[in-house]
């Protein structure tokens, strides 16, 4: 799923690089996935502004994908 949600989150930045939320909210979103799973209110601000199926992914994955196993 963040595999999914990666390629939907720049899509979507691609797609609407013509205004700055999507940008903004996309490269946040994408910057907290390295370390941890983003909050819910990212996940939401992500499936409202930049991508609809980036953000509903983001959701439903689960929290074991974000940890590194070390």
């Amino acid at each position: 799923m963040k595999l999914a949600a990666t390629i939907f989150i720049i899509i979507g930045m691609i797609t609407g690089c013509f205004a700055i939320l999507p940008l903004i909210f996309g490269i946040i979103a994408l910057k907290q996935m390295k370390t941890q799973k983003p909050s819910t209110g990212m996940c939401v601000c992500v499936l409202l502004f930049c991508s609809l199926l980036g953000g509903i992914f983001l959701l439903i994955s689960d929290e074991k994908e974000y940890t590194v196993a070390a």
